[in-house]
C-alpha cells in the first residue's frame, strides 16, 4: 500500500477518533461526526479545486501543495507530465534532426496517404517535381501525369521503379521508388539518373562503335593470313606456327567483336522483342547439332525435350542464348564430359536448362557470373577461345524476353543453367 493512502488512512482514523471523544464530551455524537465529517470533506474538495486549476493550466510549473493520498496524485500526475514533456521534446529534436537530414539529400523524398494524397516532401522533390505549397493535399497523380507513373503508384504491390522524363525538364531522367509503412502510406523517392544515363549510353555507343570499327581491321588480317597459309609452302619454318597463332587470335577476335555488337544491341534495343510464335523443340535440337559440330565426338551433347512447347519472342535472340550456354559448357569442361539440353513446362513458365558433369563452379563466383569478361579460374581462361560475354548475352536475352537466368553448380559434379520464360498465354 502506498505510503499517502497509508497516511490517508491513519488521518481518517484519528479524526474519527476525535471526533467520538468530543462527541461523547458535548452529548451528541451524531451531529459530531457529520460536523467534522463536513468539514473534512470541504478541506479535500479544495485539493480537488487547486489540483483541477493546475490541469487546467496546462500542469505548467509546480503542483499544488497536498498530503496524503492527494499528495501522492498531485505527484504521479507531475512525475507524468514531466515524462511527457521530456517525450515531447525527444519527439521534436528527432523530427527536427529529420527534416534537416532530408533537406541535405539530393533524392527527394515525399510522403503520400494510402490515397495517394501528398502529405509532406522535402526540398530536393520541390525541386525536382516543381511542387508548391498549394500541391499539399492534392494526388501525385495531379503533379505527375505520365500513364506509366500512374499506373506503378496506383499498383496494389508497388512493382520495382519506374524511370521517366522529369515532368520540369524533358532532358532529365527520373527514378521512381516507392515503398509501404505505417498504416498504408506511401514514401515515394525521386532520383536525378540524368548523369547515369548519359554515361550508361556513352558506354552503350562506344562499345557499338568500337566492336563496329575492330571488324574491317580484323577482315584485312584475316584475309592476308589466309592468303600466307595458301602459300605457306615457301615461307620459313617457324612462320607456319606463327601464322596459326595469328589466325586463332584472330578468329578469338572476331568472336570477341560479334559478342559485342550482339550485346550492344540487346542492351541498346529497349522495344520488346517481336512476339512470334517459335517452336522450341527444332530451335534446341538445331542448338545441339550446332555443338555437336563444334565439340566434334569429344563431348556427348543430346537432347531431353519431348513436349512440343511454343515460346514467343525473336528466335535469332533465343538461339543465341541456348547456344552460348552450351558452347560455354564445351569450352570449360574437359572432353568426355555429358551436355544435356532439356525442356519442360509447368504451369506459368516453360523451363530450358543445359546441364553438364564436369568441373563445376565455386559457389562463391555463381553471383558474378553474368558480368562481363568475369572469369572465375584458369579453367576460363582467354586460352579456351571464350569471349567472357556467353553469359552476359544470355541474361540480356531473358530479360527482354521477360525471364530469368538460374545457376546451380557444384565443384567436381557439374553445372546447370535454367532459363525461366514465361509461358504465353492462350487466346481464346
Amino acid at each position: 500500500m502506498h505510503r499517502g493512502l497509508q497516511a490517508e488512512i491513519k488521518r481518517i482514523a484519528l479524526i474519527t477518533l476525535l471526533l467520538l471523544v468530543a462527541g461523547f464530551m458535548l452529548n451528541n455524537v451524531l451531529l459530531t461526526l457529520l460536523v467534522g465529517g463536513g468539514i473534512y470533506m470541504l478541506w479535500t474538495f479544495s485539493h480537488i479545486a487547486r489540483l483541477y486549476d493546475w490541469l487546467d493550466q496546462g500542469a505548467n510549473g509546480l503542483p499544488p501543495d497536498a498530503s496524503g493520498v492527494w499528495g501522492d496524485m498531485t505527484d504521479h500526475l507531475y512525475r507524468m507530465q514531466q515524462r511527457n514533456d521530456r517525450a515531447k521534446q525527444s519527439r521534436r529534436q528527432l523530427s527536427e534532426r529529420v527534416r534537416n537530414i532530408t533537406s541535405a539529400l539530393a533524392d527527394g523524398i515525399m510522403t503520400l496517404s494510402p490515397d495517394r494524397v501528398l502529405e509532406w516532401w522535402n526540398p530536393a522533390a520541390e525541386s525536382l517535381l516543381g511542387l508548391e505549397k498549394t500541391d499539399r493535399g492534392q494526388s501525385i497523380i495531379n503533379v505527375v501525369r505520365d500513364p506509366r507513373f500512374v499506373a506503378f503508384i496506383q499498383h496494389r504491390n508497388l512493382p520495382l521503379p519506374v524511370e521517366l522524363s522529369s515532368p520540369e525538364d524533358p532532358s532529365k531522367t527520373l527514378m521512381f521508388t516507392a515503398a509501404e509503412f505505417g498504416d498504408g502510406n506511401i514514401i515515394l523517392v525521386v532520383q536525378d539518373i540524368t548523369r547515369l544515363r548519359n554515361l550508361e549510353q556513352m558506354r552503350q555507343d562506344f562499345v557499338a562503335n568500337i566492336s563496329h570499327e575492330l571488324r574491317t581491321p580484323l577482315t584485312v588480317l584475316s584475309g592476308y593470313i589466309e592468303t600466307l597459309q595458301d602459300n605457306s609452302d615457301g615461307l620459313p619454318t617457324g612462320w607456319q606456327k606463327a601464322l596459326m597463332q595469328m589466325d586463332q587470335q584472330t578468329d578469338r577476335l572476331n568472336a570477341l567483336a560479334n559478342d559485342l555488337v550482339m550485346l550492344s544491341q540487346l542492351e541498346s534495343n529497349r522495344k520488346p522483342p517481336p512476339r512470334t510464335q517459335v517452336q522450341l523443340t527444332p530451335l534446341l535440337e538445331q542448338v545441339v547439332k550446332d555443338g555437336c559440330m563444334v565439340a566434334s565426338e569429344k563431348y556427348h551433347i543430346f537432347s531431353d525435350c519431348h513436349e512440343n512447347l511454343e515460346l514467343r519472342g525473336e528466335y535469332k535472340e533465343l538461339y543465341s542464348a541456348f547456344s552460348n550456354l552450351v558452347f560455354n559448357a564445351i569450352k570449360h569442361n574437359p572432353a568426355g564430359v555429358e551436355i544435356r539440353v532439356a525442356c519442360r513446362s509447368t504451369d506459368s513458365e516453360i523451363i530450358v536448362e543445359v546441364c553438364d558433369n564436369g568441373y563445376g563452379i565455386d559457389p562463391k563466383h555463381i553471383p558474378r557470373l553474368t558480368e562481363r569478361f568475369y572469369r572465375v579460374d584458369h579453367s576460363r581462361a582467354s586460352s579456351t577461345g571464350g569471349t567472357g560475354l556467353g553469359l552476359a548475352i544470355v541474361k540480356h536475352v531473358m530479360m527482354r524476353h521477360g525471364g530469368t537466368l538460374e545457376i546451380q553448380s557444384t565443384l567436381g559434379k557439374g553445372s546447370c543453367f535454367r532459363c525461366h520464360l514465361p509461358k504465353p498465354i492462350a487466346i481464346a
